[in-house]
């Protein structure tokens, strides 16, 4: 394969950063959720020397499990479909390198991996609660939705607590063990988090060409100075405007600034500003923590953006037909998922990618926020030994292969590997958080609202009065936080 002649310090640091999730302490994150890593994946150019230093895997040599089953739900969203299960060889590198990671398992391990597909998270989640419900050994692992089902399920006695599963070795590099713990709202761990869950950040792609064209500061650049700001995001976004047609109204046929096919994608300039829902207290439990003058600041910013029109909104966010992508030459910005990039290959401009800015450079952290899913284990198995054994053996062998051909997939085409792409790329996964109040509670009542302020206040609604909006939510979020530790607390001590 081709090696990629990067800076010598950053060599040095994805060679010593061989897992994906290997995470320290972040230099400003009081809040639940905020972290930094010590290093990201190996990428193709160190992928030998990284390997070659990573620590043995610790599984017993004689482990067999008589070609028992290790059955796998999951459902079609975002990166599952795609960089986590692989049931045949067809070509494609990143497929191949999953099918190659399950065949080495199988077969050290003798099991057989069977992936069941859900069409969507809800058909997933019901499936799930009943046969656990009904006392089924019916799955060993399940791939949750972001946001569906963590609550309930680990607050209603659904799921194992990974801290008695067999063979799994927590202090292992490719387990996510601080992350793990600010998932962790009880006394039991439910959620694992480790190599194989690939993260899914949001990002925000950028027309190369535009900024060019309006002679607007290098936004690579802008980042390694620390100079990528909410600020900086506004000027760029605002130099984009321009009434094409000239007919006097700003429509589809028009420049702007930002636009994305889904209102989430604003929830991560919230925690990319070092803002988060909510902050563990004195008790160990999570309160929230939104009502700031930060977050009016975000709710003005945004909001002007919106009426100004810098924000492009789709009439439909499921009509392709009333979006402007950035491939139109018309867009500045456009918010989507880095596992977008490989879909976006066809595109005719040069783009590249940003993180979601800082709230201004007194922040010392970029935040990334990952919106890939969860992982966790029914109460159901029976055989927790295969279960911890298999599990351990998909976190270390996605270091092996699996990591470094994602890397390889995202930054092709129009994100072909340089310096830039693979430092952005670096950072990104270095800077991986977890909005903790999303996580839990991004679907209920009074969360739901606080969490989507920006899509929902801001860009559809174009208002600025935060306070009314934490007013109407605060007390059907305080609810929601009584209510689950209640369950939660019941669940632990029964």
């Amino acid at each position: 394969m081709k090696t990629n002649k990067l800076p010598a310090a950053l060599l040095a640091a994805l060679i010593a950063g061989s897992s994906l999730f290997a995470c320290g302490e972040s230099a400003s994150s009081p809040q639940p959720g905020a972290s930094e890593n010590d290093g990201a994946a190996a990428v193709t150019a160190a992928e030998t020397e990284a390997e070659s230093t990573r620590t043995p895997i610790g599984l017993p040599d004689d482990l067999d499990f008589g070609g028992a089953e290790f059955r796998q739900a999951i459902f079609n969203w975002q990166g599952y479909t795609y960089y986590f299960v692989a049931t045949e060889e067809n070509g494609d590198v990143m497929n191949d390198a999953l099918y190659r990671r399950s065949a080495k398992i199988e077969d050290t391990l003798n099991v057989k991996i069977v992936p069941t597909m859900y069409e969507n998270f809800e058909a997933e989640n019901a499936v799930v609660k009943k046969s656990i419900s009904a006392g089924e050994d019916a799955y060993d692992q399940v791939f949750l939705h972001c946001i569906s089902g963590v609550s309930s399920l680990s607050s209603g006695g659904f799921l194992y607590n990974a801290d008695n599963l067999p063979h799994i070795d927590l202090d292992a590099e490719w387990w996510n063990k601080r992350q793990m713990d600010v998932m962790r709202l009880g006394k039991n761990t439910y959620f694992l988090i480790n190599d194989m869950m690939i993260p899914c950040p949001y990002v925000i792609f950028f027309n190369k060409q535009m900024v060019s064209d309006f002679g607007l500061d290098n936004p690579y650049q802008l980042v390694y100075d620390g100079k990528w700001t909410i600020d900086a995001f506004d000027k760029m976004a605002r130099a984009a405007v321009a009434d094409v047609d000239g007919n006097g109204t700003m429509d589809i046929n028009d420049a702007y600034g930002v636009t994305t096919n889904e209102i989430s994608k604003y929830i991560a300039f919230v925690p990319g500003a070092d803002q988060f829902m909510t902050k563990m207290n004195d008790s160990g439990q999570v309160e929230l923590a939104m009502n700031t003058e930060k977050m009016v600041s975000l709710v003005e910013r945004f909001t002007a953006l919106a009426v100004d029109n810098v924000i492009f909104e789709p009439a439909s966010m499921s009509d392709e037909s009333t979006m402007i992508h950035i491939d139109s030459g018309r867009m500045m910005f456009e918010l989507n998922a880095i596992s977008q990039a490989e879909k976006m290959r066809g595109y005719e401009i040069d783009f590249g990618f940003l993180p979601y800015p800082k709230y201004d450079e007194n922040q010392t952290e970029y935040y990334s926020l990952d919106w890939g899913g969860m992982m966790c284990v029914p109460t159901t198995i029976q055989r927790p030994e295969m279960v911890g054994a298999v599990i351990e053996m998909l976190a270390y062998e996605s270091g092996n292969e699996v990591i470094p051909t994602y890397y390889d997939t995202i930054l092709t085409g129009k994100l072909a590997r340089d310096e830039d792409t693979v430092r952005m790329m670096d950072l990104l996964f270095d800077t991986i958080c977890y909005e903790v109040g999303g996580n839990y509670f991004g679907f209920d009542t009074g969360f739901s609202d606080l969490f989507y302020t920006l899509g929902r206040l801001c860009v559809q609604q174009k208002k600025t009065d935060f306070a009314s909006w934490y007013a109407k939510n605060e007390k059907g979020a305080l609810k929601t936080l009584e209510r689950f530790y209640k369950n939660l607390e019941a669940t632990e001590e029964g």
